[in-house]
């Protein structure tokens, strides 16, 4: 009973930090790569608050996978810091429990939570993603709102140009109102004049809605007599009031098919980037083959039936038949070989881009393959570097475990991201360049793992002083005797 109010009290310890520094680090990196990132790309587009809190909230969930170690780490660091720094993991060492022991309720969290990690990852994230890309696709594509300067011709609404003289604080009321409406594709053939009016848009924003007082309409009409011939004249209309709409389709948010965007990893689970990668290499590899045929049959076949030639002493060589030839024939000829080799050269280098290209999409996809996975074990390596610091270091709040959180975390990031930029430049094998960095912290886990188990003060000052004066003591002896020797 003591021991499941022990295990509880730990966990309680741990979930508060976590949730926090969770919630905090998805809350910045939103900022960063969203806010910041596609601020320009959303102002001033006059884009439906619905709109903004989908691709918000696609954004924020797609930000959490990522943000999950960096919480595991400082909610490891902080919980058992707190517990060493108040002296409950004394007291519960002192009672018999081991380190292992203590930590045993956390870790077990911490598993389940790799697991659902890798759940999200493999079975929401693609969609979120998909839903997220399409929709910043679509806004990043969408027109500015109607934005109407005062004493400026406003061109960007297909077939109108309007200026408008000065606009009321409110901005809909306008003054000395210009209207050329070239909807006709006559060109400049009805104009409209209006000394004030309003300016709206209809319920569903697809038209904007001018109502025109106190001015003139001018339209250019074409007719023909009896006669067949062409003729002009203007029409003119003196109104009171006057209403226009002017359609905005391409002012809207058009949404694009998802399924245009399913080429990628990010928008797959792992059986469907296993099938994608499967059918790729069969295509990649059959491709190779074509061109080995090809080479052997069309580039090098003139080569290949001369060595195989059972009579190579009766085949003049190249000079002295060129020799034989006029200069005219010669020339046509010499150029004509090079003309076939430049044209197979081309073919190789389109070939060689292609095989290029094919193998970058293979390796961004099992990039993306391992990613799933990695984030989940890196949760694990993590808590085992974070809980055993807090219990070294024995220190909780917000001071020194949040510096070493971050240290370490921005060491894991930038190794991290090191290693896939090297595999996605086909420098490394991709699984390889994803699991070097939990390569490197997984030694250091079990190195602070060992010294917490052990109550080792590898941070203490004076600890390590000693422990660097007696290795200098160890080579004093030496020194002397060498210098009684000479």
């Amino acid at each position: 009973m003591l021991l499941k109010k022990l295990h509880s009290l730990t966990l309680k310890s741990f979930l508060p930090p976590f949730t926090i520094t969770l919630f905090v680090s998805v809350f910045l990196f939103f900022l960063v790569e969203i806010v910041i990132t596609y601020l320009d790309d959303m102002i001033g587009k006059g884009l439906r608050t619905s709109d903004l809190l989908k691709l918000f909230f696609y954004s924020w969930v797609a930000i959490i996978p990522q943000c999950i170690p960096l919480a595991v780490l400082l909610g490891s660091i902080m919980c058992f810091g707190n517990l060493a720094e108040n002296y409950e993991l004394a007291a519960m060492k002192s009672s018999g429990l081991g380190l292992f022991r203590i930590m045993k309720p956390v870790l077990v969290f911490i598993v389940i939570l790799a697991g659902l990690t890798f759940l999200f990852n493999n079975f929401i994230m693609p969609v979120v993603n998909l839903k997220a890309v399409a929709l910043m696709y679509d806004i990043r594509q969408k027109k500015p709102s109607v934005n109407i300067k005062e004493g400026i011709f406003y061109n960007k609404i297909d077939n109108y140009s309007l200026r408008v003289g000065e606009k009321s604080a409110n901005k809909d009321t306008l003054k000395e109102i210009y209207i050329y409406d070239h909807s006709a594709q006559q060109g400049n053939t009805i104009q409209m004049y209006a000394n004030s009016g309003k300016m709206t848009t209809t319920a569903d924003t697809s038209a904007l809605v001018l109502i025109l007082k106190d001015g003139n309409r001018y339209e250019e009409v074409k007719d023909r007599d009896s006669l067949g011939r062409e003729k002009k004249f203007l029409s003119q209309l003196n109104f009171r009031s006057l209403q226009i709409n002017i359609e905005l389709k391409e002012f809207k948010l058009k949404r694009t098919d998802e399924n245009q965007f399913k080429n990628t990893g990010e928008m797959l689970n792992i059986w469907q980037i296993d099938s994608v990668m499967d059918s790729t290499k069969r295509i990649l590899n059959r491709r190779i083959v074509e061109l080995k045929n090809q080479s052997n049959n069309y580039f090098f076949a003139r080569s290949f039936v001369l060595d195989k030639c059972e009579h190579k002493d009766s085949i003049q060589h190249t000079d002295s038949l060129l020799a034989r030839l006029k200069k005219e024939d010669r020339n046509r000829l010499i150029d004509a070989a090079l003309n076939a080799m430049r044209n197979n050269a081309t073919t190789l280098d389109g070939n060689i881009t292609s095989f290029e290209s094919t193998q970058s999409e293979i390796s961004a996809f099992s990039i993306e393959w391992h990613r799933k996975i990695v984030v989940c074990f890196a949760c694990i390596i993590l808590f085992f570097v974070g809980a055993p610091l807090g219990a070294i270091i024995k220190k909780g709040g917000l001071g020194l475990p949040v510096v070493v959180a971050v240290f370490f975390f921005l060491a894991y990031f930038i190794i991290t991201e090191g290693y896939t930029s090297m595999a996605i430049d086909g420098v490394m094998t991709a699984w390889i360049a994803m699991w070097i960095p939990l390569g490197i912290f997984l030694p250091i886990s079990i190195f602070l793992t060992y010294k917490a188990a052990r109550d080792s003060a590898i941070f203490d000052f004076i600890t390590n002083t000693y422990w660097f004066s007696n290795l200098l003591l160890k080579f004093k002896p030496r020194a002397k005797s060498t210098a009684n020797s000479k």
